[in-house]
């Protein structure tokens, strides 16, 4: 460090405490009995503590290991030499530090402290860590591939190519490319070359914005194999002319050779494409379906329902979400089995998804015996209009139920609404837990029923007519007709 800087004395006071504080490094000052006599925001941000509490803090106790690395700074500096930063990783908090210091003298030239500034470089480390782990995995997938990796610096019209190309061609691990082999298309065949320069010209004057071309180089035994390269410009100077061309290349010979071959690979593959991508929307549409009830699934709604609270707007709109659960359905599957159990949701399903017409309404099965429903660009009086439907289709089914006191399968409804006049900003798991507290009041309140949950916290019924018992009564399930007849 330079031994002519500044005396700590010949500084405006005011003007370097200000510069100090407002640093925006972690900055601190330490004594040759490693403690810090000052500290300034950043520092007190990162130690977790006013910024007044650290002075006469041990430099041990701010960071752990830090004390000896100042200890040997202090030594150097006193013998007339130099000191460079250092990385320390904090053991508790799992954090590591750049450590730099400068020098500070009195008006005398005696060295009586260090300015240190600490440097998080956590997340650099880990991005850091985590490159050099995609370079093994690219690197490993290259190779089991046959394939490597190569660059041509345009202005020299010199190649470098990764070490999987000594593999690919049966080269020694340790054999350097010769000279012809780091200059440009120099191992290409002569018959081929034409046909690859032309292709080279087309992506240098922009005619082809990717190179590709099928030629053939030797391999260690001098034999012949064709090569597919493709590429891209991945550097321009400042004018936009190309500086440099970064391709892969591939070890097709087998496939050259063999023409139908390669004809039905490029067939089959094409057509095994098209069934993942098939597969995979399919997929995508079985991992968001429930196979019972033929409804989206939790996972869907969960997608929904943020998606739609997601949307972007001046005006953002309303929408209401209801929560259904079937009363008393644990006695049900006790009375009449699970299969008949299974039945009763099929049917309820059915029910709940013809109630919501709109397009954009999605109507789930939300887990066990509950069920939801996100209806976008819906105002409360909306969201009541369905879930009013909802409790009435589900009476209208008529379904047995021995153990409910009302004779038939019914449903208890909560509904919450996100007001866009309101300009709220309730997350998804705020909507739902009101839906979900205003259904479970329907049920401690008699079941059967709807209630909303309103803004301020309070529970409000809707009128509900009842039904009609006019109203014929479906036929008993499966097995309760079975369990009927043996009592006959």
């Amino acid at each position: 460090m330079d031994r002519d800087a500044a005396p700590i004395s010949d500084a405006e006071p005011p003007l370097r405490e200000v510069a100090f504080a407002r640093a925006p490094v972690a900055l601190c000052v330490v004594d040759r009995e490693l403690r810090l006599t000052a500290a300034n925001e950043r520092m007190a941000v990162l130690a977790g503590r006013p910024a007044p509490d650290l002075a006469g803090c041990a430099a041990d106790e701010l960071l752990p290991g830090a004390g000896a690395v100042l200890r040997h700074w202090f030594a150097r500096l006193l013998a007339g030499r130099t000191v460079s930063e250092r990385e320390i990783v904090d053991p508790i908090g799992k954090r590591t530090f750049i450590v730099a210091a400068t020098p500070v003298f009195d008006a005398a030239g005696v060295l009586v402290a260090l300015t240190v500034s600490l440097t998080d470089i956590t997340r650099r480390r880990e991005l850091r860590t985590a490159l050099a782990r995609r370079e093994r995995e690219i690197g490993a997938a290259l190779e089991s591939a046959g394939q490597w990796i190569w660059e041509l610096d345009i202005p020299s019209g010199r190649v470098e190519r990764s070490r999987h190309w000594h593999a690919a061609l049966g080269f020694e691990g340790g054999e350097g490319p010769k000279e012809e082999r780091q200059l440009a298309w120099g191992i290409v065949h002569p018959e081929d070359r034409p046909g690859v320069l032309r292709h080279y010209e087309q992506v240098l004057s922009g005619a082809s914005p990717v190179f590709e071309a099928v030629y053939r180089i030797a391999d260690a035994a001098g034999r012949w194999r064709w090569i597919l390269g493709r590429g891209r410009i991945v550097a321009r100077d400042a004018d936009g002319k190309p500086l440099r061309l970064l391709a892969t290349s591939v070890d097709i010979t087998r496939q050259k050779r063999i023409e139908e071959e390669l004809e039905a690979t490029v067939r089959q593959r094409a057509r095994l494409e098209r069934e993942l991508v098939e597969a995979n929307r399919r997929l995508t549409e079985l991992s968001e379906m429930d196979a019972l009830t033929e409804l989206p699934n939790r996972r869907k709604f969960d997608k929904a329902l943020t998606r739609e609270l997601g949307r972007a707007g001046r005006n953002e709109p309303s929408l209401a979400l209801v929560m259904i659960d079937v009363d008393d359905f644990k006695s049900y599957n006790d009375l009449y089995g699970h299969p008949e159990g299974d039945e009763c949701l099929r049917r309820i399903a059915g029910a709940l998804r013809g109630c919501a017409i709109r397009p954009a309404d999605l109507v789930t099965r939300y887990g066990g015996e509950e069920f939801a429903a996100v209806l976008p660009d819906s105002t409360e009086a909306d969201g009541v209009a369905v879930a009013t439907a909802m409790l009435a289709a589900v009476r209208a089914l008529r379904i047995p139920h021995a153990g409910s006191p009302h004779g038939i399968v019914t449903v208890s409804i909560g509904i919450t609404v996100r007001h866009a006049e309101r300009n709220t900003k309730a997350p998804a798991t705020d909507l739902v837990a009101g839906a979900d507290r205003a259904l479970y009041a329907a049920k401690h309140a008699g079941r059967n029923r709807i209630l909303i949950a309103g803004p301020d916290g309070f529970m409000r019924p809707v009128p509900v007519p009842e039904p009609s018992p006019e109203t014929p009564q479906a036929a008993p399930p499966r097995a309760m007709a079975r369990r009927a007849a043996a009592r006959r």
